[in-house]
């Protein structure tokens, strides 16, 4: 063996970005470990991160181009010229046909963590005029991105985790996950929560499993699943009613606080405490310590946004921030200083629609789907209606599409129709390090690059960390096999296909065959909208602290720039009329026949970034049903014993276990395992996908087709 080699360089599993160090000989990845010097992650990595190893030395990786004449027969090797002059060909005869419309792409989490393949990959879509864009962001939190639409973005951010006296976290993990908002503790660093409670934070969590951040947690509330809007309204109620809110902020900042009083008047603790199972007292001690506190946010997760009035939750989640004036103001250091942002102080007031992304702004999200009247959000169509988009003849129906580091068989809702529209389509192209359950599917797949063979930049953890940090990352191997990073497919079509990709700084020279992923990244964040040109980040192994931009402050507000806070606009006020007139679901007896006994909740589990890692070495099997011992023992069942778990859409079989940080009635399942329709089940080793069991069609959210994928009725029986 060669003398080994270390390169620092961050983790792209998921978007926490750790710090890490890689010792590499002879092309082979020898060991992976923390980076001890990273200034944010300070040493942390998770256990995905300690074997990303092997994802790159995985058998089943993609390392050529595969294609084949029809999906009765096997896939052949081809070039990757060659693969792109055959898909460009059938895109050209399927647009020329059905119109752009007809063309699609789903960008997973395998691209959500790449540096510009989203940005590309959206760009592409656009460029050949059509809208139908789906990612896996609306099958999870979408409703954080609608609440700030209505409710508005405060130009001087949010308070920081860092120094806060108070955090409230709902529905969320970031012990596990390693996902965090602004205020929460960073995913990057999960220790920071230790150190944080040491000076004096208080931690209020509220989840139906007393998860591992709840164990930190001064007051936690073990909440029914699917009741957070229920128990944020009486929370909002008892800061309103007990003058615990910031009234020279409300006065000053914001619009709707009488209406907003008098909409959550009904939501009295008693009945609130009533319907979430909860002890009034906890409720009135948890709202009372967060709005008494002088600093400190409340965030969420995946709870509330995949549960029933998910819009509504996230809306009082920002109601009760700006009630209690959790906004930094002018001369408050910021939060996130931003390397990727401009190099101005941002103002101490409410940003006007018109200045915000158009991702974020309503008025410039106005495509509609063929499905339900489903509405775009996020400039991106629902994913939950893109199988019955494929599935439902007509003008613009979807015949093409090109699913980019993505596993729609195992992460999409309702795997049976899934399945069944990814038959349908005239064209499937997969580009992935490796294969899936999905690519089976498709008529082409096109290898692409893993993280160590290409460049990287933390774009994401940019718009949160507390420092002004920056990290771009080199390959660390030479690229195995035909293996390319995204973009390159992208553009090779784009090329062929006579369109343009236009990004932030201007259109990709499609013509230049020396292009570099730093000439993309530079048209993606250009010089002038940076306060750190991405060549210079470039120059930095491991990344840099740049001390210059470390105490920005919040500056004034700009005059002539009007605008206020929503705290009660027209959708939310619906909502919590329906909210009040919802009827109350008598434990035990759910269902519309009160024949299901259960409340399935999703699950994260530390081993797995939802479809991706399943195959490492070194993690425990399948994704048990974990119930409370009391739950099994009531059923008759054994830990370990294999049972039918059915909701109104189907049944699957599932491994039980027995998890006493459950409340009682819960049943608790990750989301992602399993195989696809038709392959040998075996849920002692793989698995069960629990989204056989989530109908889109039936329960759902009548504005972006978010369907119930947490908090749903279920019910066990015996094999």
């Amino acid at each position: 063996m060669n003398k080994v080699r270390t390169v620092k360089s961050f983790c792209k599993i998921c978007s926490a970005y750790c710090g890490i160090e890689v010792d590499v000989a002879d092309e082979q990845i020898i060991d992976i470990r923390g980076d001890k010097s990273h200034p944010m992650s300070k040493g942390y990595t998770c256990i995905k991160g300690r074997q990303w190893a092997d994802q790159y030395h995985n058998d089943n990786r993609l390392l050529t181009a595969l294609s084949r004449p029809s999906r009765e027969q096997s896939f052949t090797a081809i070039d990757n010229e060659q693969a792109l002059d055959e898909i460009a060909d059938k895109l050209k005869a399927i647009i020329d046909k059905h119109g752009p419309r007809a063309v699609s792409i789903y960008r997973g989490n395998g691209l959500s963590v790449s540096s510009n393949g989203n940005q590309v990959a959206q760009a592409w879509l656009a460029g050949i005029g059509s809208e139908m864009d789906f990612s896996s962001m609306s099958i999870d939190q979408p409703s954080k991105i609608i609440a700030v639409g209505r409710h508005g973005a405060w130009g001087g951010g949010s308070h920081g985790f860092e120094g806060a006296d108070v955090c409230m976290l709902i529905g969320n993990n970031p012990i596990i996950s390693a996902l965090n908002m602004s205020g929460g503790p960073p995913g990057w660093n999960p220790t920071a929560l230790k150190e944080e409670k040491k000076r004096g934070l208080k931690l209020i969590v509220i989840d139906p499993r007393r998860t591992e951040t709840a164990e930190h947690a001064d007051i936690y509330l073990p909440i029914r699943p699917g009741e957070d809007a229920n128990l944020l309204a009486g929370m909002v109620r008892i800061i309103i009613e007990e003058e615990l809110y910031d009234k020279e902020f409300v006065d000053a900042q914001t619009e709707g606080f009488a209406a907003l009083k008098a909409a959550v008047a009904p939501f009295t603790l008693d009945m609130v405490a009533a319907r979430c199972g909860l002890p009034a007292a906890d409720i009135a001690a948890a709202a009372r310590l967060f709005a008494t506190s002088s600093r400190g946010t409340a965030s969420s997760g995946t709870g509330p946004d995949m549960a029933r009035f998910p819009h509504l939750s996230e809306h009082l989640i920002l109601a009760m921030n700006t009630l209690c004036g959790r906004w930094n103001r002018e001369g408050d250091p910021v939060t996130a200083p931003g390397l990727l942002s401009p190099n101005v102080s941002p103002p101490a007031q409410v940003i006007p629609a018109d200045f915000l992304p158009a991702m974020l702004n309503p008025a410039l999200n106005t495509k509609t789907s063929r499905i339900r009247g489903i509405k775009q959000v996020f400039e991106e169509m629902p994913t939950p209606v893109a199988a019955e988009e494929i599935l439902t003849p007509g003008e613009g129906q979807v015949k093409a599409m090109i699913v980019i580091g993505g596993n729609p068989v195992m992460s999409w809702p309702d795997q049976e129709k899934t399945v069944a529209a990814l038959q349908e389509l005239e064209l499937l192209v997969c580009i992935d390090i490796k294969h899936s359950a999905t690519t089976p599917f498709a008529d082409y797949l096109l290898p692409a690059a893993h993280a160590f063979e290409r460049d990287g930049l933390a774009e994401f953890t940019d718009r949160l960390y507390n420092k002004p940090f920056g990290q771009y990352s080199r390959p660390i191997l030479k690229p195995r096999g035909a293996v390319q990073e995204e973009w390159r497919y992208l553009v090779g079509l784009a090329r062929r296909l006579g369109t343009e990709i236009h990004l932030a700084g201007g259109p990709i020279a499609l013509d230049n065959d020396n292009l570099e992923t730093l000439d993309i990244l530079e048209l993606m964040f250009p010089d002038h909208a940076v306060k750190v040109p991405i060549r210079e980040l470039a120059q930095h192994e491991g990344g840099k602290l740049y001390e210059e931009f470390a105490n920005i402050k919040v500056g004034p507000p700009y005059e002539g720039l009007e605008g206020k806070l929503q705290l009660l606009p027209p959708e939310p006020a619906q909502d919590l009329v329906e909210l009040l007139a919802s009827p109350g679901e008598e434990e035990g007896r759910y269902g519309p026949d009160g024949s299901f006994t259960h409340l399935l909740t999703v699950r994260r589990v530390k081993h797995v970034y939802n479809s991706s890692c399943h195959d490492f070495a070194r993690n425990p099997p399948g994704n048990p049903a974990y119930l409370h011992p009391d739950d099994l023992d009531a059923l008759g069942f054994s830990p370990g014993q294999i049972v039918t778990l059915a909701s109104q859409r189907a049944s699957i079989q599932v491994v039980v276990e027995a998890d006493s940080t459950l409340r009682r009635g819960v049943v608790s399942m990750a989301h992602c395992f399993g195989t696809a329709p038709g392959e040998p089940a075996d849920v002692t080793r793989l698995g069960a996908n629990a989204s056989r069991l989530i109908p889109v069609d039936r329960d759902f959210d009548p504005l972006m087709g978010m369907p119930r994928m947490t908090g749903f009725a279920v019910k066990l029986a015996a094999v």
